[in-house]
């Protein structure tokens, strides 16, 4: 029976401990190129999905700083879009049309003559179209009117977009020290005291730039 000595393994033993020196170096290296968006992401992730996740950064280290930025910019969009269709309901134009009872020629028509609101995902260029703006299977009149005085340019994909993303938004539709009423303001629209409210806080929102 052979006998392994501590001497024959000692060596052996070195090898290895250099070698996951080495490794924990690279991974240092690597952790340290990585954003601490993904960090935290990794963080909460089981082992496996975790390193996986911090694995991805190399690839992203070597793209371009304006291909990145493309990229987050169409994330961006696509979260704009996501956001919109959970705050209300969005109509493809066929819906729009058999609610209607038209064209998609007259759809688009009305639409470019400021009677209807229409939201474009970016992403895609498709149009989508809220459905709080109908009712009977009519266009509510009071969003021509609101489109009107708002100055919004119907051809302006990114003007009509931020009018829709401003009323899916909420707002607290109640008198001071009364319970909270928070509403979508598309749900307020018809309410002449909410809808000034809404116009100024549209305007200010543009003059501030958000």
């Amino acid at each position: 029976m052979s006998v392994v000595t501590h001497d024959a393994i000692h060596p052996a033993l070195a090898h290895i401990e250099a070698a996951k020196a080495a490794l924990r170096e690279r991974f240092e290296e690597h952790l340290a190129r990585a954003s601490a968006a993904v960090v935290l992401k990794a963080v909460a992730l089981a082992d496996e999905k975790a390193f996986a996740a911090l694995a991805k950064v190399e690839v992203e280290a070597k793209r371009s700083i304006a291909t990145r930025n493309q990229e987050a910019v169409a994330r961006m969009k696509a979260r704009a879009f996501e956001r919109v269709d959970s705050r209300c309901e969005l109509l493809d134009a066929k819906a729009a049309c058999e609610i209607l009872g038209i064209t998609k020629q007259a759809l688009s028509q009305k639409t470019k003559a400021g009677k209807l609101l229409a939201y474009t995902n970016t992403g895609n260029r498709r149009k989508f179209y809220p459905a709080f703006q109908f009712v009977e299977n009519k266009p509510r009149l009071i969003i021509e009117a609101l489109i009107r005085s708002l100055d919004v340019d119907p051809a302006d994909t990114e003007a009509m977009n931020t009018l829709v993303q401003h009323l899916v938004g909420r707002m607290d539709y109640s008198d001071p020290g009364e319970p909270g009423n928070v509403l979508p303001r598309f749900e307020v629209l018809d309410d002449p005291a909410a809808l000034d409210i809404i116009k100024r806080d549209y305007r200010n929102a543009l003059m501030t730039g958000q």
